[in-house]
């Protein structure tokens, strides 16, 4: 199983650090500055959205160019083979495969015009004409020794690198849970019984 980051909802309070620190953290790297993090929010919840590094990867499946690859445990892009298509966003089950911003750099993608109609799709509409584009996503922070910095980021602790022992444990906590709340309940069902019975008598 690859490690991923994943985020708390109950602990998010939608500040936007952990996209400012990826951002910057890519930067310095000399990466395209694009943040590989998105922030979901409504009036209830706010969560950040990030790559699951999936393993047999859709977005490394429908890749025309190749320019999706897997190196180890994460998910990576060659910038210089992506042409911008966008297939892997429209392939990717959780969304977190993002266009970053208009750049000039040489890359084998055509310039893309303006969408043509207030229709078009959203993602579409990030193309600017006489531009390239390329897309980013998560990769763990692969040129940083100290892993992912979007989680030492977060201020509230939303954000967890999850890898294989922290799913078992996870599991393993829920199952005994789930089994907690069944004995209190056949304890309720016991309990109730026996005052029917009484009330009977």
């Amino acid at each position: 199983m690859n490690r991923f980051v994943v985020s708390d909802p109950a602990r998010c309070i939608g500040c936007g650090a952990c996209r400012v620190t990826c951002s910057e953290s890519h930067r310095r790297r000399a990466l395209r500055p694009a943040s590989r993090i998105s922030l979901v929010k409504t009036r209830e919840v706010s969560a950040a959205v990030t790559c699951h590094q999936c393993e047999g990867s859709p977005c490394l499946s429908v890749c025309p160019e190749g320019a999706i690859y897997q190196e180890r445990d994460r998910v990576q892009v060659d910038e210089g083979r992506c042409t911008g298509c966008l297939l892997c966003a429209l392939a990717c089950p959780f969304g977190a495969i993002y266009p970053s911003a208009p750049s000039t750099a040489h890359v084998k993608a055509a310039p893309y015009s303006r969408a043509s109609s207030a229709r078009s799709s959203g993602l579409l509409r990030q193309k600017e004409t006489g531009a390239y584009t390329s897309v980013v996503v998560c990769d763990l922070c692969a040129k940083s020794a100290d892993g992912p910095r979007c989680v030492d980021a977060c201020p509230t602790k939303a954000l967890h690198l999850v890898d294989e022992g922290m799913l078992e444990a996870l599991g393993k906590n829920r199952r005994l849970e789930a089994i907690e709340m069944t004995e209190v309940a056949m304890r309720g069902a016991l309990l109730d019984a026996d005052d029917f019975g009484e009330v009977n008598r």
